[in-house]
């Protein structure tokens, strides 16, 4: 039992830690209330319901059975084995969450990454070019949650380098280009209508 809940320590000590931080370019709003002239949603796309709801089901499915064999054999070290697995489980499904992209906004000031916690903007001054991009199974993640509510983090991608993703649906990207040399990329609903609402606020804009 040692030997897995062990295993388990390490497999949650994933890089979505580090994901949570901010970009190094983007502003913090902290208690900032800037609201969105226009905001669009983050719908996941199939694959990261999948890869959502059987890491929840798994982890779940996880604490139970230990629940089970704590009660049942009524030992203190299944007790023991049962509150590390909590603890090491209930935030590996809380906290990547609460720093999932949730939406996106377009502001007077740019564009604003909507989380639970810690939301930021990409000011427009900053930014040199919107595109759409396809996604590619060719690419490492570097700090990043590779699927749990979303692929957000810093990501190495083939033939773009180092980007910070904010993505919860592959088929709607969005890349971002800086002066800073930082890279985003992002997905929302209708990213068509959302170029069109950058283009409006003087945003260069590709493809359209």
């Amino acid at each position: 039992m040692k030997s897995y809940l062990a295993s388990l320590r390490r497999s949650s000590d994933v890089s979505w830690i580090k994901a949570c931080r901010l970009p190094p370019a983007a502003i913090p709003l902290g208690s900032l209330s800037l609201p969105a002239l226009y905001e669009f949603k983050a719908p996941y796309d199939r694959l990261v319901k999948a890869i959502t709801s059987a890491l929840i089901a798994g982890l779940l499915a996880l604490i139970a059975g230990f629940s089970y064999l704590a009660l049942s054999e009524r030992e203190i070290a299944g007790f023991i084995a049962l509150a590390i697995v909590i603890v090491i489980t209930i935030p590996t499904l809380i906290i990547p969450y609460l720093y999932s992209p949730r939406a996106f906004g377009i502001t007077v000031k740019g564009i604003l990454v909507r989380r639970p916690l810690k939301s930021f903007l990409i000011p427009y001054e900053d930014i040199i070019s919107v595109r759409r991009v396809s996604w590619t199974w060719k690419g490492i993640r570097l700090f990043a949650s590779g699927g749990l509510y979303g692929y957000f983090g810093l990501f190495q991608i083939s033939g773009l380098g180092r980007a910070w993703m904010y993505v919860t649906n592959r088929d709607k990207m969005l890349l971002i280009e800086t002066k800073r040399g930082v890279k985003y990329i992002i997905s929302p609903s209708d990213p068509q209508l959302f170029m069109e609402k950058l283009k409006s606020m003087g945003v260069t804009v590709e493809g359209l």
